[in-house]
C-alpha cells in the first residue's frame, strides 16, 4: 500500500467524522490476558481453518498505541488468511477484498527495507476494529498454487480453489475472522463492513449476495457488477492483439495526451489533469494518420483500423438485436492493461466454459457476442464468480449501506457499466419498496484516470465514510482524494456523488479540494 494524509472534506459536503476507538472498559481482558489468548490459538482449527502462526504486534511509536494479535490461519487448498485484533477493539469487524486473480493478502502493515513496521491500516489505528483479509483461495509467490496457471491443471485442488475466488473464501474468512475476535474478547462483533477494490468490489458485492446477514455496511469500488460483460469487452478489445488494428503502448499515451489537451480547461483550470474524463468528448478520429489533427509522428498516428479500435473502447458494446450488454470507458491512458484485456478476457472465458483456447489470441479474435456472450454468462453465473444484482439490491433494501464507487477515468472496468449497473440495482431496490435508494446506497465518482486510484484508505477515508452512515446516520455526501504529485507534494479534489465532477472555483491553490465544488 502507498500511504497519503487524508485532508479534510471539501465543497461543501458533510465532513467525515473519525470515530473513536471504544474501550473495552473494566470488565474487558487485559492486554495480559489478551497475549495469552492469541499465543494459545496457534495450531487450533477454528471453523474448518488452522492457525498456524500467532503474532504479538507491540505498539509502534508514531503508528499504533495498542498492541495487536496477529493471526494467521489456513485451509485447504491454498486459502491463506490474516486476522489482526487490536488491544483497544472498538467492536467494529473490517474484512478486506483481493485484487485481480488475487493470490496475497492485503495485509494490515506496511513494511520498510529494514522489515519494520512503517504503517498500519487506519482501519485498526483510528478505528480500532478488527481486520481480516485473504488470499482468494492461491498463492501467487508459488507458481504450481498460483491463479490462473492452477486453475487450468483441473485437479480437484484446482476446482477448489476456483470456488474459493468465486465466492467462497469470503464467507470462510468472515466466519474464521469472527471467530477469532470472539475467542479473544468473548463476544462477536457489535458491527461488520467490508471493503475492496477491483476483484475486491466484486467480492464486496458477492458478500451482500451470499452473507447479507454477516455485513452492516460494504465499500465496492472500480468494479461493474457485470462480469460477463466485462469478460465480453474485454474479449472484444483483446481479439485486435497481434493485427494491425492493435495499438501500441505509445499510441495509447499519446491519444490520452491528446485527449486531456483538448478537455484540460472543461474543469475549470488548465492543469494537464483530466478531472471528469466523462465529459471529454475529444473524438478518436481526429488522430488518424493525415490529419492535420494527427500527431505528426507518424509512429503516434492512428491507422484506420487503429482509430476503430479506440472506439471500440468508448462505444457501447451490443448484441445484433441492439441490447447493450457493456457501456464503453471514458478517455483514460489504456497502455497500462490495453495489451491484457485479451488474456483477462480468455481467463474468465474459460472459467466459464472449460474451453481452454479461450486463453489463445486466435480464439479469442473469433469472440461473437451474439453466441458467446450468453454461454460465457451461464458460466460465470454457475460458478457464483459473477454478480447478482437483484441479491445487492436485496441487501440494500432490507436497511444495510452500500457505498459504490469508481475512478471517472478507469481504464480496465468501465466507470459507466458500474453506472448502468447501479442504476439497474437501485431500481430493483426500488420495487422492493425502498422509495428513495440514496437513503442507503450511493455512488461516487473517483477524480483519477487509471484503475484502483483510491482504493487506499489513507487516500480516501472510505471507512469513515461507511462508519458514520451505519453507526450515526450520517450518509456521505462528498469525500476527498488525496494524491501525490511528487516525492514531496500531494494534491487533493473532492469525491463526488454520481454524476457530479469537480469544478475549480476560480481562485485559490488548486491543488486543494477545497477550492473545487461537486457540480
Amino acid at each position: 500500500m502507498v500511504l497519503f494524509q487524508l485532508s479534510a472534506c471539501g465543497g461543501g459536503g458533510n465532513s467525515i467524522q473519525a470515530p473513536a476507538p471504544q474501550s473495552t472498559g473494566s470488565s474487558g481482558p487485559t492486554v495480559a490476558e489478551l497475549t495469552a489468548k492469541c499465543q494459545a490459538l496457534t495450531g487450533q482449527v477454528i471453523a474448518g481453518v488452522t492457525v498456524t502462526a500467532t503474532t504479538r504486534i507491540e505498539p509502534v511509536a508514531g503508528i499504533s498505541t495498542a498492541g495487536i494479535c496477529k493471526v494467521s490461519g489456513t485451509r485447504a487448498p491454498f486459502l491463506d488468511i490474516e486476522v489482526d485484533v487490536p488491544d483497544n477493539w472498538s467492536g467494529r469487524y473490517f474484512q478486506n477484498g483481493g485484487g485481480g486473480f488475487d493470490g496475497t493478502i492485503y495485509s494490515a502493515y506496511t513494511y520498510n527495507s529494514s522489515k519494520a513496521i512503517s504503517a498500519i491500516t487506519p482501519i485498526i489505528t483510528k478505528y480500532g476494529a478488527a481486520y481480516a483479509a485473504s488470499n482468494g483461495g492461491n498463492r501467487a509467490a508459488v507458481p504450481a498454487q498460483a491463479a490462473p496457471a492452477v486453475w487450468l491443471t483441473g485437479t480437484s485442488q484446482a476446482q477448489a480453489s476456483i470456488t474459493d475466488y468465486a465466492y467462497l473464501s469470503i464467507g470462510t474468512t468472515t466466519t474464521f475472522a469472527k471467530a477469532v475476535v470472539s475467542a479473544l474478547y468473548g463476544k462477536a462483533p457489535t458491527k461488520s463492513y467490508f471493503n475492496g477494490c477491483s476483484n475486491g468490489g466484486r467480492e464486496g458485492y458477492i458478500a451482500a449476495q451470499r452473507w447479507p446477514d454477516q455485513f452492516d455496511g460494504i465499500v465496492a469500488g472500480c468494479e461493474t457488477e457485470d462480469m460477463a460483460g466485462q469478460t465480453a469487452k474485454w474479449l472484444q478489445i483483446g481479439g485486435t492483439a497481434g493485427t494491425p488494428a492493435a495499438l501500441t503502448n505509445a499510441q495509447y499515451t499519446a491519444a490520452y495526451q491528446a485527449a486531456v489537451a483538448s478537455c484540460d480547461s472543461q474543469d475549470g483550470v488548465a492543469d494537464g489533469y483530466l478531472t471528469n474524463a466523462a465529459a471529454c468528448h475529444f473524438s478518436p478520429a481526429l488522430l488518424q494518420c493525415g490529419l492535420s489533427t494527427a500527431n505528426p509522428n507518424p509512429t503516434l498516428c492512428l491507422s484506420a483500423a487503429q482509430v476503430a479500435t479506440l472506439q471500440e473502447y468508448m462505444a457501447p458494446m451490443t448484441l445484433s438485436n441492439g441490447t447493450v450488454i457493456y457501456d464503453g470507458f471514458n478517455w483514460s491512458d489504456f497502455s497500462e492493461f490495453g495489451g491484457a484485456f485479451g488474456s483477462l478476457g480468455g481467463v474468465y472465458a474459460f472459467l466459464a466454459t472449460g474451453d481452454q483456447s479461450w486463453l489463445t489470441p486466435a480464439k479469442q479474435a473469433t469472440f461473437n457476442p451474439d453466441t458467446d456472450y450468453g454461454t460465457i454468462g451461464l458460466g460465470l453465473s454457475q460458478l457464483g464468480i459473477d454478480n447478482d444484482l437483484q441479491s445487492i439490491a436485496q441487501f440494500v433494501a432490507s436497511g444495510k449501506k452500500l457505498i459504490s464507487w469508481h475512478d471517472n477515468g478507469d481504464n480496465l472496468l468501465s466507470p459507466n457499466e458500474h453506472q448502468r449497473n447501479d442504476a439497474k440495482m437501485t431500481a430493483i431496490a426500488q420495487s422492493m419498496g425502498l422509495a428513495d435508494p440514496t437513503t442507503n446506497t450511493r455512488l461516487f465518482l473517483v477524480p483519477a484516470n487509471m484503475h484502483g486510484a483510491g482504493q487506499d484508505v489513507t487516500q480516501i477515508d472510505w471507512p469513515g465514510a461507511i462508519i458514520n452512515w451505519v453507526e450515526q446516520g450520517q450518509a456521505p455526501t462528498q469525500l476527498t482524494y488525496t494524491f501525490p504529485t511528487s516525492a514531496t507534494a500531494s494534491r487533493s479534489l473532492p469525491v463526488c456523488l454520481y454524476p457530479k465532477a469537480p469544478h475549480y472555483n476560480g481562485s485559490g491553490d488548486i491543488t486543494s479540494a477545497s477550492n473545487y465544488t461537486c457540480m
